[in-house]
C-alpha cells in the first residue's frame, strides 16, 4: 500500500486524488446517488456501458467482488423499453407546449403499482433529456436543465422543507440563500434555465395539510420558473390531481372527474400474448448487455418464459434474477445463464435455514 507523505504540505493535488481514488484504498462498492447536482451530472455524462470482454480479466481468472465486470452485472443498466420511448414522447410534447408559457403549464404524472419501474423511468427521462441538450448545445456548467428530488422527510413541526431540498440539489449554501430561500432558488433556476423538475415519492405525502402545503410551494416554483414538473409515485394521480385542477365547478353528468395532466401508468407485464411479447422484448435487451464469456446472444431470450414466471412480470424482480444469475455464472465459471442457474437464484424464494 502506498505510503502517506510525511507532511500534508508535500501532498500535491494529484497525490491527494490518487490517495482517494487509487487502488491502495480498499472500499466496498456503493450506489451512485443522484441526490445533488455533481452526482446527477456524473450520471448524465457517464452512462454505464457494458464492458468489452477483451478489456476484462481473461476467462478462468479468479473473480473478485470489485471486478468491473462483476459490478456491472450487479445492476447492469436500464434497458430502453417501448414504454420508455412512448413516455419520452409524452414528456417532450408537454415540454414543447410549456416552453413559452408564463402561466397555465401542465406537468406529467407517473403512477403504477410497486416494483414496476416508475422511479427508473423518471430518472431515465430526466437524464436522457439533459444528454440530448448537451449533444445539441454542448456542455455548459451554467445550465441546469433538470432538477431531481425525492419528497423530503418531515422536519420539526411536521412540515417538509422543500426550499432546502431544492437548495441542496443546486448546491446553494445557507449564506447564499439570504432571507428568502425560495426566492433564491427561483432566481438560480431562472438563470440556469431549468426546464424539468422530477419529484419522486409523491405517495409519501399525507392527505390534508401536508399535500396542500407541498403543492402550494411546488405551484409557486413552477409559476416563478416556468419549469415543467414530473410527479412520480404509487397512486400519485389521486394525490396530484385534486391539488392542481378546478375543484369548485360542479361536474356535469358523466363528466370525467380527473384533471388535465397526462398520466403515464406503469404496470407489471401480464400473461396474455401482448404481455408475453413485451416481456420477451425486454429480456432481449438484457440479453444484448450480458458480458459472459460463454454467452451467445439470444440464449437468455429463450429463457423468457421461465423468467416471466419467476418474476411474475415485475421489472424489479426480473432485473434482480438476471443480475444474480449473471454474477453466479461468473463465480462458478459457467460464464452463461442456464435454466439450472436461474433456479438457484433467491428472488422470491422461501429459504429454510
Amino acid at each position: 500500500m502506498r505510503r502517506l507523505p510525511k507532511t500534508l504540505s508535500s501532498v500535491d493535488d494529484q497525490a491527494l486524488q490518487d490517495l482517494v481514488d487509487g487502488p491502495g484504498l480498499l472500499r466496498p462498492p456503493v450506489p451512485a446517488w443522484c441526490d445533488n447536482l455533481p452526482n446527477w451530472r456524473a450520471g448524465v455524462n457517464h452512462a454505464p456501458e457494458p464492458p468489452e470482454l477483451a478489456d476484462c480479466a481473461p476467462q478462468g481468472s479468479e473473480i473478485s467482488l470489485d471486478d468491473p465486470r462483476f459490478l456491472f452485472h450487479g445492476s447492469m443498466r436500464l434497458v430502453r423499453t417501448p414504454a420508455i420511448g412512448a413516455a419520452e414522447v409524452v414528456v417532450q410534447k408537454q415540454l414543447m407546449a410549456n416552453a413559452k408559457r408564463i402561466r397555465g403549464r401542465i406537468g406529467v404524472i407517473i403512477e403504477g403499482p410497486a416494483n414496476t419501474g416508475k422511479s427508473e423511468l423518471l430518472g431515465y427521462i430526466g437524464q436522457n433529456f439533459e444528454r440530448r441538450l448537451n449533444n445539441r448545445y454542448g456542455h455548459n456548467d451554467d445550465r441546469i436543465p433538470v432538477i431531481a428530488l425525492s419528497v423530503p422527510a418531515k422536519g420539526r413541526g411536521g412540515s417538509r422543507n422543500w426550499a432546502d431540498a431544492f437548495a441542496r440539489f443546486l448546491g446553494l449554501e445557507q449564506k447564499e440563500l439570504g432571507s428568502d430561500p425560495t426566492d433564491s432558488v427561483c432566481y438560480v433556476m431562472r438563470q440556469c434555465h431549468t426546464q424539468l423538475v422530477l419529484i419522486d415519492g409523491i405517495d409519501r405525502l399525507e392527505h390534508g395539510a401536508d399535500v396542500q402545503q407541498s403543492f402550494t410551494f411546488l405551484r409557486h416554483i413552477s409559476d416563478e420558473t416556468g419549469a415543467t414538473f414530473l410527479y412520480c409515485g404509487r397512486s400519485s394521480r389521486s394525490i396530484v390531481d385534486p391539488m392542481l385542477r378546478d375543484r369548485e365547478t360542479q361536474l356535469e353528468r358523466d363528466e370525467d372527474p380527473w384533471g388535465d395532466h397526462p398520466v403515464l401508468v406503469t404496470s407489471r407485464l401480464g400473461y396474455d400474448q401482448a404481455g408475453k411479447d413485451r416481456f420477451r422484448r425486454i429480456v432481449r435487451e438484457f440479453d444484448k448487455d450480458l458480458r459472459l464469456f460463454e454467452h451467445e446472444t439470444g440464449e437468455l431470450t429463450k429463457l423468457a418464459p421461465i423468467l416471466h414466471l419467476r418474476s411474475k412480470g415485475y421489472l424489479r424482480a426480473l432485473s434482480q434474477i438476471i443480475c444474480q444469475a449473471a454474477q453466479q455464472a461468473m463465480l462458478t465459471g459457467e460464464e452463461k445463464i442456464t435454466e439450472e442457474l436461474l433456479e438457484g437464484t433467491m428472488v422470491g424464494r422461501a429459504i429454510g435455514i
